[in-house]
């Protein structure tokens, strides 16, 4: 999901909004350039910020993610989400996912006098820990629930120091759980014919086919993750 090679290349670009600590942008891949930039069809949006700062715009940033999420949700019913944290959470720079669904509330289990959305929250961690797929995983969670809404957290790899800790991305065309491992398969609106919203920080960079982070990268999987938990229950609860 990474975009940060597209920014770069300031090809379809929608809109760019800078404020003084960070910057909003907004572009588009269509069907036909998908194969060009090698990205998938759909809506993008990049928050870009100065990690050194990112304590100060907490707030904005945060206001920010929901007005992104509430573009999405208008093509989509929000009513019953299943959000999803991927990645390993014993791994500090592959735990974002999980680190942000435990601060979510969860409200599926609640009775239907409630009039609340019926948010649910599933962990599937890794391969090396469960012996299945985290597809596998998520395929029957779905087919159990039923959710109108999936959404995804993720940790990214980027390949651009630029954006290394210093972003959250946000796309609705999906994502690959578990991507180094051959068997797991994409989830997109079409896997489940559910539309598919996938939210991620690059906290890991490629390079000459090693993953190399930062030593803050703990303070970022915090911050970030309060950012995006807060957001969502703002979004869903507010």
């Amino acid at each position: 999901m990474d975009a940060s090679q597209i920014i770069q290349d300031n090809l379809m670009k929608l809109d760019e909004i800078k404020y003084k600590d960070y910057k909003v942008i907004h572009f588009k891949v269509t069907r036909e350039n998908e194969k060009k930039l090698k990205r998938i069809k759909g809506d993008y949006f990049v928050i870009n910020f100065d990690y050194l700062t990112l304590n100060k715009c907490f707030k904005n940033i945060k206001k920010e993610l929901i007005k992104i999420l509430k573009v999405f949700f208008k093509d989509m019913n929000p009513a019953k989400p299943l959000i999803i944290g991927l990645g390993n959470s014993n791994v500090m720079c592959d735990s974002l996912g999980v680190k942000t669904t435990n601060k979510v509330m969860a409200t599926n289990h609640f009775t239907d006098f409630l009039n609340l959305p019926k948010v649910a929250l599933f962990n599937p961690e890794v391969t090396e820990k469960t012996g299945i797929s985290s597809f596998s995983l998520i395929e029957m969670v779905v087919k159990k629930l039923k959710p109108t809404v999936i959404i995804m957290i993720d940790t990214l790899a980027t390949n651009n120091n630029m954006f290394l800790n210093n972003c959250i991305e946000i796309n609705n065309t999906g994502i690959i759980p578990g991507s180094a491992i051959k068997d797991n398969k994409k989830i997109d609106a079409k896997t489940f014919n559910i539309p598919v919203i996938a939210i991620g920080v690059p906290l890991v960079m490629e390079k000459d086919k090693y993953l190399y982070t930062t030593p803050n990268v703990g303070g970022i999987v915090d911050l970030t993750s309060n950012i995006i938990s807060e957001a969502l229950n703002d979004l869903f609860f507010k």
